[in-house]
């Protein structure tokens, strides 16, 4: 027994508080004193009054391309506000007024067409007969004037009626012998063929007759 208590003694010093207590750390930080604040003073009050910016205006507002005047290049005509207006008010009174003419002749182009077609166009167009030959002209119907031809113009049967858009392609049959437009039969001419009629030259008289119409003499 009296080697264990050295023994013990000797653990009992080793293992002390002193030598268990954990080394020191340099610290890395300091801690300052808690600062002195002075009294807080309101900030002063702002203007709510705003203030209003006026931009210019522009004295022109849109291009002129109807002047007709051939400006420098890189230049454009403007015209004020004001001046657009009453252009934009003139320009609609001159269009109402146009859709209220009627169409006519000359509001049509006909220089693209064949000119075959557009005399046709323009006697369709003018109310007058395609064939040059009749217009100015005072045609006679024959059945209302069968007593002025009675004895006089022969006897004419039409047997045949073919009208077409093409005037080569136009022909009737009358009394046995086919005519186009422009062909004679004894003193008679034949001027036009119709949809529902022909027209004959004869004694200088331009007379309409029904197609298929069978005329005695």
């Amino acid at each position: 027994m009296s080697r264990i208590q050295p023994l013990s003694l000797l653990i009992a010093t080793l293992v002390s508080p002193s030598l268990m207590a954990k080394p020191e750390v340099e610290s890395t930080y300091s801690v300052l004193p808690y600062p002195e604040l002075s009294e807080l003073k309101p900030l002063p009050k702002r203007s709510q009054s705003s203030t209003v910016v006026s931009l210019p205006v522009p004295s022109a507002v849109t291009v002129a391309s109807d002047t007709g005047i051939n400006e420098p290049s890189g230049q454009q005509v403007v015209t004020p506000a004001s001046t657009q207006s009453r252009q934009a008010t003139a320009q609609n009174a001159t269009t109402q007024n146009s859709s209220d003419e009627p169409f006519g002749l000359d509001d049509l182009d006909l220089s693209g067409l064949d000119p075959e077609i557009a005399r046709k166009v323009a006697a369709a167009m003018n109310n007058e007969p395609s064939d040059p030959r009749l217009r100015n002209a005072d045609h006679i119907a024959l059945e209302s004037n069968e007593a002025r031809y009675r004895g006089r113009l022969p006897a004419l049967n039409f047997q045949t009626h073919m009208y077409s858009s093409d005037v080569n392609r136009r022909w009737i049959k009358v009394n046995g012998q086919e005519l186009k437009e422009g062909d004679r039969m004894n003193s008679i001419q034949l001027l036009a063929i119709e949809p529902q009629s022909v027209t004959i030259r004869f004694d200088n008289d331009i007379i309409d007759i029904p197609a298929l119409y069978e005329w005695g003499g």
